[in-house]
């Protein structure tokens, strides 16, 4: 007679939690830090085993309301992001909901990221591409105006404006 395949619930379990456990033993050995400086180097005078506070150096504009905390530039307060992290011919999702593109050295626009058919986030284009792609359905767009080229979608990308003010793309 012969015997049917039965999925043993109790070894799936077992596998399951062996693989876990490995994986949480991998990562929290990945995770020590290195003894190797002096407890009082670093900032910390007195030997105190406290890690030092980390320099403040601008950061990331938009985790302090506008200000650098550097003493340095003066952050707008409508940032998307620093113009030099934007790649020419390019671009990038910000904020997960704009897209900004330098499609031209110094030259800036911007669109809704989510694709009006079904509201995916779309992929920026790079190396000069002048097609925006959307993802989940193939809908293309043109970076020079946002207007639909092909696909799904029922109409072209919503442009979002943008101004260049102290080294960085703003809201319009």
């Amino acid at each position: 007679m012969p015997q049917e395949d039965v999925f043993n619930l109790c070894s799936g379990r077992r596998a399951l939690l062996l693989g876990a456990s490995a994986m949480g033993i991998a990562v929290l050995t990945g995770c020590g830090g290195d003894d190797d400086t002096p407890s009082s180097a670093g900032g910390n005078p007195g030997g105190s085993s406290a890690p030092a506070a980390p320099a403040t150096t601008g950061g990331n504009p938009f985790d302090d309301n506008g200000s650098s905390g550097g003493g340095g530039q003066q952050v707008p307060g409508n940032s998307l992001i620093a113009v030099g992290e934007v790649p020419v011919g390019g671009g990038v999702i910000v904020k997960d909901s704009v897209l900004v593109l330098q499609p031209t050295k110094g030259a800036f626009k911007a669109y809704e990221a989510a694709c009006p058919h079904e509201g995916a986030i779309l992929d920026p284009p790079f190396d000069g591409n002048p097609i925006i792609m959307c993802p989940r359905h193939n809908s293309k767009f043109k970076v020079a105006d946002g207007s639909k080229v092909s696909g799904p979608a029922p109409r072209g990308l919503k442009s979002v404006r943008v101004d260049v003010k102290s080294g960085y793309v703003v809201r319009g």
